[in-house]
C-alpha cells in the first residue's frame, strides 16, 4: 500500500517535469519565430524600392541655349497708285489680310467719264477698221476682174494700215485709264496685319500717297545675340528649337537658322543671330521673349540621363545603376546637352544593368535594392 503511493507521487512528479519541458519547448519555439520574424521584417525595411531607366547607346545633339525676341516679318508701307476721294475703308487696325484683298477703295468721277470715252472712241475705231477691211477685201476681187483700178486698192490698203494704228493707239490708251480706274481700289500685296490705315473716308489722296501701313505674318523671325564662339558654328537652314510658356503651359515649336550677322555689336558683344518660324501655331507676336536652343555638338555612343539622376560627393560626380538587386555606384563625367539632360559614356554602365533614376538618394554602394514601376 505505501509503495503504491509512492508510485503515484512519482508519477505526479514526473509528470509536471514533463509539463514543465514542454512549456519550456513551446515557449523557445515562440521566441525563435518572433525573432526571425522581426529580423525579415528588417531585412525588408533595408531593401530600398528604386525605379530605373534603361540603358541604350544613342547619338544626340549638345544644345546650348539664348534668349531670343520674336520680330515681325516684312513691313510694308502701302502707297496709292491713283488719286482720288476715299469712299470706304475696308481694314481696320489689327485685320488680318490675305493677298489681294481690298484696304481701301477711292472715287473720281473724272477717271470713269474719261474711261467711258475712250471705250466709245475705241470701238468707233474698230468698227471703221473692219468696215475698211471689208472694202479692201471687196475691192481686191474687183480688181483682180479689172473692174476696180490697182491704185484705189492701194488706197484702201493704206487706210486699213492708218486706222489699225488709231486702234492700236486707243487701245494703249483705253488701257492706261482702265488701270488707273481699277486701282481706285487699293489691294494688300501681301498678306498679313494692318498696322496702320491713315486716310479717312471723305479725304482726298493724291498718287504716291502713303495710305497704309502693314507687315506680313507669312515669316516671322526670331531673333538672339549670342557670343562669338556660338557664332562661328551657327550655320544658314540649321533647325533651332524654340519654346516658351504661357500661364505655366509649353509651347514649343522649330525654327529655321537665316543667317549670323558678320558684324559684332559694340554695345553687347554679340552677333545677332535670325531665324525664321517653320510653324508659328501659337501666333507668337512681335516682342515675345522665347527660348532659342541651338544644337552645337553631335555626341556619338552616349547614354542619356536625367539630371536627378546625377549625385556628387565631395569631388566627384557618380550615378547608381541596378544589378542583381544590388545598387552599385558608379563616378561618370557628364556632358550636359541641355538643362533637363545630359549624355554619359555607354561604356560606363556595364551590361545587364539599368541607372537608377529615383529613390537613389541616401544609397550606399553595394545596398539591396528592388525595382518598383
Amino acid at each position: 500500500m505505501v509503495d503504491s503511493k509512492k508510485r503515484k507521487q512519482w508519477l505526479w512528479f514526473f509528470g509536471l517535469i514533463a509539463a514543465f519541458i514542454v512549456l519550456l519547448l513551446g515557449l523557445y519555439v515562440r521566441m525563435i519565430s518572433v525573432r526571425s520574424s522581426a529580423f525579415e521584417a528588417v531585412s525588408e525595411e533595408r531593401i530600398s524600392p528604386v525605379r530605373v531607366q534603361e540603358t541604350l547607346s544613342t547619338e544626340v545633339w549638345r544644345t546650348t541655349s539664348f534668349l531670343a525676341r520674336v520680330e515681325g516679318g516684312q513691313t510694308l508701307d502701302i502707297i496709292a497708285d491713283v488719286g482720288g476721294w476715299v469712299v470706304e475703308k475696308k481694314v481696320v487696325l489689327g485685320q488680318e489680310v490675305n493677298k489681294g484683298d481690298a484696304l481701301i477703295v477711292l472715287e473720281d468721277p473724272r477717271r470713269v467719264l474719261r474711261l467711258k470715252e475712250s471705250e466709245a472712241r475705241l470701238k468707233s475705231a474698230r468698227a471703221n477698221l473692219s468696215e475698211l477691211k471689208r472694202k479692201y477685201d471687196q475691192s481686191l476681187t474687183l480688181v483682180e476682174k479689172g473692174i476696180v483700178a490697182r491704185d484705189t486698192l492701194d488706197s484702201l490698203s493704206n487706210q486699213v494700215a492708218s486706222e489699225s494704228a488709231n486702234v492700236d493707239s486707243l487701245e494703249a490708251s483705253y488701257g492706261l485709264m482702265k488701270w488707273d480706274v481699277d486701282n481706285l481700289t487699293v489691294p494688300s500685296p501681301i498678306s498679313g496685319k494692318i498696322v496702320e490705315v491713315l486716310p479717312d473716308v471723305g479725304q482726298e489722296v493724291t498718287a504716291g500717297q502713303l495710305v497704309v501701313k502693314m507687315v506680313s505674318t507669312k515669316r516671322k523671325r526670331v531673333v538672339a545675340g549670342v557670343e562669338p564662339r556660338w557664332a562661328r558654328i551657327i550655320r544658314p537652314d540649321m533647325k533651332v528649337n524654340l519654346s516658351t510658356t504661357l500661364n505655366g503651359r509649353l509651347e514649343e515649336t522649330e525654327g529655321r537658322i537665316i543667317g549670323v550677322s558678320p558684324n559684332i555689336d559694340s554695345v553687347s558683344g554679340t552677333y545677332r543671330v535670325e531665324a525664321e518660324l517653320i510653324n508659328n501655331e501659337y501666333n507668337w507676336l512681335p516682342g515675345e521673349i522665347v527660348n532659342m536652343e541651338i544644337p552645337t555638338e553631335l555626341l556619338t555612343e552616349v547614354l542619356i540621363v536625367p539630371r536627378t539622376a546625377v549625385l556628387s560627393d565631395s569631388e566627384n560626380l557618380f550615378i547608381f545603376v541596378y544589378q542583381d538587386g544590388k545598387a552599385v555606384k558608379i563616378p561618370v563625367s557628364v556632358e550636359w546637352i541641355n538643362d533637363r539632360e545630359g549624355t554619359i559614356s555607354a561604356d560606363l554602365v556595364p551590361d545587364g544593368s539599368s541607372i537608377i533614376v529615383k529613390g537613389h538618394v541616401g544609397l550606399a554602394g553595394g545596398q539591396l535594392v528592388r525595382v518598383t514601376k
